[in-house]
Order: structure tokens, then C-alpha cells, then sequence
């Protein structure tokens, strides 16, 4: 389950990710504090060039496969078990979170 919390730091983070063009050291320390090691594998999938942008669609590379993320939905089995059920107490896999990342700070 989502916190009010989570949300409040979520937005924080958000806000800051749309006034920056790069991630910056404090962004990746922010996006940690906030998601936690699903923060980390967003930020590492960031830097080894795995998110892209099709046209209009995202793809984020993940460990074995590729997932196509439309708008905050991925179709991998940490969305579908622990996200859509809110064991994970965020709103995001750290597909998602990449590709939200990478579209907020306008590098698509």
C-alpha cells in the first residue's frame, strides 16, 4: 500500500526531476531515498543506455528481457505481484520508474 509519505516524497521528486536536464548525484540519492533499491536498478538501467523511446513508445531493458512501459504499466512479474497488489509500498517497478525518469528530465 502507498503511503501519503510515499506520495509526498514522491512528488517532491518529480518536481525536482522536471527542473533538471541530467541526474545529478542528489537526483540518484532522492530517487533512492524515495524507491529504495527499485530507485537503484532505475538509475543503473539509465546509465547503461536501457531506456528508449520509440516514436511514441517506451522500452526498458530489464535483466533477461525487454518490457514496452505505457505510461506507469509493465508487464513484468514485480508489477504484476508486488506493485498492482501494493505489497511494495511504491507505485512503480523500476521499469517504469526509468522510463519516468528518463521522460521527465525531457532525454528522450
Amino acid at each position: 500500500m502507498v503511503t501519503k509519505e510515499f506520495e509526498k516524497k514522491k512528488s517532491k521528486l518529480f518536481k525536482h526531476l522536471k527542473n533538471s536536464s541530467e541526474l545529478t548525484e542528489e537526483l540518484a540519492d532522492e530517487i533512492i531515498d524515495v524507491y529504495g533499491s527499485r530507485g537503484e536498478r532505475a538509475i543503473k538501467v539509465i546509465k547503461n543506455n536501457g531506456v528508449r523511446k520509440e516514436e511514441d513508445r517506451w522500452f526498458v531493458q530489464g535483466r533477461e528481457d525487454e518490457y514496452e512501459i505505457v505510461q506507469n504499466h509493465c508487464s513484468c512479474y514485480d508489477y504484476v505481484l508486488n506493485i498492482v497488489t501494493g505489497k511494495a509500498g511504491v507505485n512503480m517497478c523500476y521499469h517504469a520508474l526509468a522510463k519516468t525518469i528518463r521522460q521527465l528530465l525531457n532525454a528522450d
